[in-house]
Parts: C-alpha cells; structure tokens; sequence
C-alpha cells in the first residue's frame, strides 16, 4: 500500500510540474477522451463513494451498488489502458514513467491518483448529483457509459482550463 502511495505521489508530481511547464493544454482526440475515461471509471466511482459517504443517504447508489458497477467496468478499463497511457503521456510530458519496466506502476498508480484528485472537488452538491448520474448511468453497457461520460469531460475540457488538455478532433 505504501510502495502504491509512494509511486502515486511521484507520478503526480511528474504530471503536475510537466503541465506547469506547458504553456497550452494539448489536445486529445475523442477516442484518447474516451479511453481515459474508461480507464479511470472503476477508481473514480471508489473515489467518489469514499468521498460522499458522508453527505449522502444510507440507501444511495454510491455505497449500495457502485462496487457492482466498478466490477462490471474493470474489463473495459483494462482493455483502455493502452491508449489512456499514450494520451496521458501527451498531456503530462515525456517524464511520467508508464514505458516498460515501470508501466505496472505507472497502471496501477495512475487511476486512483486521477480519481482521488478529482473526488477532492466534490461537495455534497456535487456527490448528490453524481450519485444520481450514475445510477441512471449504470445499466448502460461499460462502453457506453465510457462514451457519455467522455463527452461530459469533453464539454468540461473546452469550458476550463483546470482540465490539463483539451478534446480536439483528429487530424
């Protein structure tokens, strides 16, 4: 768990510094949005469920069935990894260590990381209403709902610049 922590931590600060550095956010096809999406479904929904615990009721869908839903995303997140990790590499800089030997790591680290980051700025409002999203969302197949959420990362990546890229259409 430490050794986890510990390699999430640097991973972060790698990514951090490196989009400090960059002057403008790149850009990511649609396909690389939805990948990294689907990569860090499984987490996120961990993420969020650790952080609304306590701003949501005992019978809400994070917390009831949302291990459910992690489980039935963790093929797809798998099989997304490849192209999560080349557009999270475009995004974070060339230092972020996902090429062989430390690409285990680099798997294993980068989804919580994202995910914990990302739950931080939910409040109870926020858990409300993803809470909600995602019971509706849940019976969608995984690729699915990988691609509606993708597009609301999308509509968030062109509206804020705290989104480390953007969504731009393929050449």
């Amino acid at each position: 768990m430490i050794r986890k922590l510990a390699a999430a931590t640097c991973l972060l600060a790698t990514c951090t510094t490196a989009a400090a550095q960059t002057q403008a956010r790149p850009c990511i096809s649609p396909n690389e949005n939805e990948a990294l999406v689907a990569y860090a479904m499984p987490d996120l929904i961990g993420a969020l469920e650790m952080r609304c615990a306590r701003s949501l009721p005992a019978n809400a869908f994070l917390g009831t069935r949302s291990t459910a839903l992690q489980r039935k995303l963790t093929p797809q997140a798998d099989k997304a990894w490849p192209r999560a990790r080349k557009a999270a590499q475009r995004f974070a800089g060339p230092n972020i260590p996902v090429d062989c030997p430390f690409e285990s790591v680099a798997k294993a680290a980068l989804a919580p990381a994202a995910a914990a980051m990302i739950a931080q700025g939910f409040d109870a409002e926020r858990c409300r209403i993803a809470d909600r999203l995602l019971a509706e969302l849940a019976p969608l197949p995984p690729e699915n709902l990988a691609r509606v959420m993708a597009l609301f990362l999308e509509l968030g990546s062109a509206q804020s610049d705290k989104v480390p890229f953007r969504v731009c259409e393929a050449d």
